[in-house]
């Protein structure tokens, strides 16, 4: 009898131990695939999330804003004034031209002037105006006075050719222009990097040949390269009335006709 307890007990551990070891190795199971379906679900979501950050492009240093209001002029002038404002060396600027291209206060180079520096500073343009009064381009030639010019080391020239004075003295127009490109030449030869602009004089009331002349001489300007600041386009036509207006008994500018002119050349060299 006893031995059969013994032998029941034997059995009875042993059956729980077995039970004992099944569970457990059922709950291991369990959590491994719970963990593997996990892991599953955490690597999907960092897939998703997974985002290509753009390249940075290099930023360069170097590159200049150019200012809106130089945008009419050409692009080699509007480097001079983005490095005359870099070193503070101006540019030399020289207004060149007849008895129109007056030196007196408030006349269209003095209004050119004053709002070059209320725009650009005092330290962009050094303008220095150069009249030759009643002097045709014959005189001008015959004495080399236009040599004032290339003294001064120009940057940039305006150039205003004695249209007024040769039209009355009857000059003939192949002279005017050969003396028109002797003078361009020679600028150009002490400076090949000097910007030149040429503008026509101021017009004349109820004019005849004038106009035509005028026109001639732009034409060469423009056959030749050279910018034409056509300032006419701010008068009234020369067969209209309102012309007496801007002129002095003498056909030169008054006060609205340095006005009009000072306004064509002011909306050029600063654009809005």
């Amino acid at each position: 009898m006893k031995k059969l307890i013994t032998i029941g007990t034997v059995v009875l551990c042993g059956g729980i131990i077995f039970a004992g070891n099944n569970h457990w190795n059922n709950k291991i199971s369990a959590q491994s695939e719970k963990v593997t379906r996990n892991e599953g679900v955490i690597a999907t979501k960092t897939k998703e999330v997974q985002t290509t950050i753009p390249k940075e492009e290099p930023i360069e240093e170097d590159k200049k804003e150019t200012p809106t209001y130089t945008r009419n002029l050409p692009k080699e002038l509007q480097e001079k004034i983005s490095n005359a404002t870099t070193t503070g060396k101006p540019l030399q600027f020289v207004i060149y031209g007849s008895e129109a291209t007056s030196q007196e206060a408030n006349a269209w180079p003095d209004l050119l002037r004053k709002q070059l520096v209320a725009t650009y500073g005092d330290n962009v343009f050094n303008i220095t105006v150069l009249s030759e009064g009643d002097k045709t381009s014959i005189d001008v030639m015959r004495t080399n006075t236009y040599e004032k010019v290339s003294e001064l080391k120009p940057d940039l020239i305006l150039f205003e050719p004695f249209m007024i004075k040769d039209n009355s003295s009857k000059i003939a127009m192949k002279n005017r222009i050969g003396s028109i490109e002797k003078m361009i030449a020679t600028w150009t030869e002490r400076n090949k990097e000097v910007t030149i602009f040429m503008q026509p004089s101021n017009p004349i009331a109820d004019a005849t040949y004038y106009p035509n002349q005028v026109a001639e001489i732009a034409e060469h300007a423009k056959e030749n390269n050279i910018i034409y600041l056509n300032h006419w386009e701010n008068w009234p036509e020369s067969k209209d009335k309102k012309m007496e207006d801007y002129l002095t008994d003498t056909s030169e500018p008054n006060e609205s006709g340095h006005k009009v002119w000072a306004e064509y050349l002011i909306n050029y060299f600063v654009a809005k």
